[in-house]
């Protein structure tokens, strides 16, 4: 049993650094995909902030798409001749002028 116990098992970590820094090819392929990995995280991350983004702007352009129409809606029906001339003879008390009330002004 003593020749069990002074037996050790390799630290695995160990080894497998031993192994990296013998083939230097490995050990910059390694960097370059986990430098790969982390920018194709980070893109992905971007891309679906500005995905976020895009939905937003487009829901607050048919926000105001709406708008603009209630108020288009709204500048015709104050617009129209009958609106205008109900507002001029109950609100302000105008009255369309009769040829006596007519004046002409010859500039020469």
């Amino acid at each position: 049993m003593s020749k069990k116990a002074n037996y050790r098992q390799p630290n695995l970590f160990l080894e497998i650094l031993k192994g990296l820094g013998a083939n230097k090819l490995t050990s910059a392929l390694l960097v370059v995909i986990f430098a790969s990995s982390l920018s194709v995280v980070q893109v992905t991350h971007l891309s679906r902030a500005q995905l976020i983004e895009q939905d937003s702007l487009l829901q607050e352009r048919d926000e105001l798409d709406l708008e603009w129409r209630y108020l288009l809606v709204e500048e015709e029906f104050y617009s129209q001749h009958a609106r205008i001339e109900e507002v001029a003879t109950s609100q302000l008390k105008m009255k369309r002028p009769t040829s006596q009330d007519e004046q002409v002004i010859i500039v020469q």
